[in-house]
């Protein structure tokens, strides 16, 4: 009987700890596959993260690259604004110096041959009108062959103002006139050097 007791407690002795065994194992084997989800978990997260990260990257260079692009069109422009401007300036400049007294009066004999017989009102700088008004009256209306008004106009500065009809027909040889076409024929020019530079 004493046998039979102990065959018994062994027997529940075994059971117990094949139980615990097989619990163990069960547990170590649900935490080995839970420690794989989290590693894959965490691999996946990390990964979202990196390509994230590099998605946000490129943005930002491209981003970069356009306001750099945007910023050096701005300067290329600023800059040949200011070279156009100071162009035009010693162009204005150099035509106001240009229109002496004596280039007024061979541009006006020149104009009276395209006239002839037309009275005229000849519209002159301040400055000139006291300078021209004797080869006005006198020598451009004889070639011209008929009357002649001279008037002093504050709004001319340098140049001239030829006018027939009362005004319908004019033509404006004034500094400014004369600057402005010119500057029409270069800003094409000035537009093309710029650009050479620029792919220098």
């Amino acid at each position: 009987m004493a046998e039979d007791l102990q065959h018994l407690i062994d027997k529940i002795k075994a059971e117990a700890v094949d139980k615990a065994k097989a619990e163990a194992l069960r547990i170590v084997s649900e935490a080995k596959d839970k420690a794989a989800q989290i590693a894959k978990e965490a691999e996946a997260e990390a990964k979202a993260k990196l390509e994230k990260a590099e998605k946000d990257s490129l943005a930002y260079t491209e981003r970069s690259e356009k306001t750099l692009a945007q910023a050096a069109r701005d300067v290329v422009l600023a800059v040949s604004q200011g070279v156009e401007k100071s162009v035009l300036e010693v162009l204005a400049l150099n035509v106001d110096k240009a229109l002496t007294p004596e280039l007024v009066q061979q541009l006006l004999l020149t104009l009276a041959s395209g006239y002839t017989g037309k009275a005229a009102t000849v519209s002159l700088a301040e400055s000139d009108a006291k300078k021209l008004t004797s080869f006005v009256t006198g020598e451009f209306k004889k070639k011209l062959g008929a009357g002649v008004t001279v008037q002093s106009d504050s709004g001319i500065f340098a140049g001239f103002r030829l006018s027939f009809d009362n005004g319908k027909v004019s033509q404006e040889w004034t500094n400014e006139a004369i600057a402005d076409a010119l500057s029409a024929i270069l800003r094409p020019a000035l537009a093309k050097v710029v650009q050479k530079a620029i792919k220098g």
